[in-house]
């Protein structure tokens, strides 16, 4: 398996595409030529109207902060980039562009498969929206923070939130499509930890949302996907106290897979929520890893039975006591907080950016020796034909499967385990190859619909669906789109293509 699919925890799978881990970047491909600006945009009068920063092509800082994290879309450089200070600048951006019509994409991370947050007309980067701050349980995010920066400051507290494990994703982007990570058993989704948000709505509104306030925007916040139906400002969180965490962790071989898939999906039968696990397919192998919320003691007999179905003994060293922050920030365990971005995130940011193409399948059921086969199969022809591909299968269950389908818009609660199917490739790769990795990945759905409920992961986006909403969405798409239309009835989000 490729290194960047490995956290720095004694080689434990990372649980999602992230194109950093502190390597350095690959070398960049020869950037094209940025379109001229429109005559007719008076760049100036936005410029006047914004307390941070208006950027225009050839000014300081506008090649770095352009492109996205998914090196797939360097092509789509923006005509400007609003370098917003606080949630009136993105008001006034928005604003600029509605009233205009330009095109425009609003950008926390940047990891977008689709390249939903790049832009050929205005840049909307909410980047420098990045403070974390704590009141009792309730941390409040601005929506352009890091993981690595909620985490860090969170942790340093004594406290941490379910999410992901790429550390330069944007707190906002993963929280409004869910959120799933290697807390979730225990503790949910991020979407199920938001408690509140600050948003700009399409007529320029900046409103409250939560239980109490906006709550049918609140509900479709949570899981509906970012950009969809407003722009986050701010972001508010329950959180939880650390614990002290255990790794574990064995590697397999292809030919091994039957007997470890077959055992792992039928683990949570008797598995407590504070143990999570994935199981890590590529060219390289099977490996087999998780994290519990619990030290060594609590963990083994759960670890041991699943070994001996596999008809493995322990391996030496199986089990390591790991901190939150070894765990939460990975690779970026040797950098400076500023180090452990990427470089259009922040100026001493060292982590490298990849082109990604990925999609995303949800199992409700265990699979059948058919359904094993049938997985075991593509991976080894995809390893044969000397692409790379992985395959990540992440338990779900616990904590996620307790919250009711249609109590947020995260409707695929009943999924046992979700997968996503992925290629990287270096930046600069040619677009034909990323093309073909992208129809692999899409490709992979076909081949496990037998055995897959058909949903899809809106974080995963996959832009050769047929029927997009209907895979995201399921049950609560008819009340997604009543609440879009309701707060944005000219269609002016066009972010993702999932709710047309």
């Amino acid at each position: 398996m490729d290194r960047r699919r490995f956290l720095a925890l004694g080689g434990a799978a990372a649980l999602a595409s992230c194109g950093g881990g502190g390597d350095p970047a690959p070398a960049p491909s020869p950037a094209p030529a940025p379109p001229p600006p429109a005559p007719s945009v008076d760049w100036a009068l936005l410029s006047r109207q914004l307390q941070g920063s208006l950027l225009l092509p050839g000014q300081a800082d506008f090649a770095r902060i352009s492109p996205a994290a998914n090196a797939r879309y360097d092509g789509l450089t923006p005509l400007a980039i609003a370098h917003c200070a606080g949630a009136a600048d993105v008001a006034a951006a928005l604003g600029f562009a509605r009233d205009r019509k330009l095109a425009f994409a609003a950008r926390s991370g940047g990891h977008s498969y689709l390249g939903a947050s790049s832009s050929g007309g205005l840049l909307i980067d909410v980047g420098a929206l990045d403070g974390v701050q704590l009141a009792g349980e309730i941390a409040t995010v601005g929506a352009g923070a890091k993981l690595a920066d909620v985490y860090d400051a969170l942790i340093t507290a004594g406290r941490c939130i379910p999410s992901g494990s790429c550390v330069s994703v944007g707190i906002a982007g993963i929280t409004l499509g869910g959120g799933i990570g290697v807390l979730d058993r225990a503790y949910g989704l991020g979407c199920d930890a938001l408690v509140g948000a600050q948003v700009v709505t399409a007529d320029g509104r900046q409103l409250d949302c939560s239980a109490a306030l906006n709550p049918d925007l609140f509900w479709a916040l949570r899981g509906g996907g970012g950009g969809q139906l407003a722009l986050a400002t701010s972001l508010s969180f329950q959180t939880h106290a650390i614990a002290p965490l255990t790794q574990f962790g064995a590697s397999f071989t292809l030919d091994e897979l039957p007997a470890v898939l077959g055992a792992w999906q039928v683990w949570p039968q008797t598995l407590p929520d504070q143990v999570w696990s994935q199981l890590a397919l590529s060219a390289q192998g099977a490996h087999l890893w998780g994290i519990a919320i619990g030290n060594a003691a609590f963990v083994q007999p759960y670890w041991g039975t699943l070994l001996a179905r596999i008809g493995r003994a322990p391996p030496d060293a199986a089990l390591q006591a790991r901190s939150y922050r070894d765990v939460m920030l990975g690779g970026c365990a040797t950098l400076s907080l500023a180090q452990c971005h990427l470089p259009s995130q922040n100026g001493a940011g060292a982590l490298g950016r990849v082109a990604m193409a990925a999609s995303s399948d949800y199992f409700d059921a265990p699979l059948d020796a058919a359904g094993i086969a049938a997985l075991s199969q593509a991976v080894k022809q995809r390893r044969d034909a000397g692409r790379p591909g992985s395959v990540l299968l992440n338990l779900m269950g616990g904590a996620i499967g307790r919250v009711a389908a249609d109590a947020s818009a995260f409707a695929h609660r009943g999924a046992l385990f979700s997968a996503q199917y992925l290629a990287e490739y270096a930046a600069g790769t040619a677009a034909a190859t990323l093309d073909e990795a992208a129809a692999w990945a899409h490709g992979m759905r076909t081949t496990m619909q037998a055995w897959s409920s058909g949903g899809a992961y809106v974080n995963y986006l996959d832009g050769l669906l047929d029927k997009p909403a209907e895979a995201y969405y399921g049950s609560n798409l008819a009340r997604l789109r009543q609440i879009k239309q309701s707060y944005d009835p000219a269609g002016l989000f066009k972010a993702l293509p999932s709710l047309a």
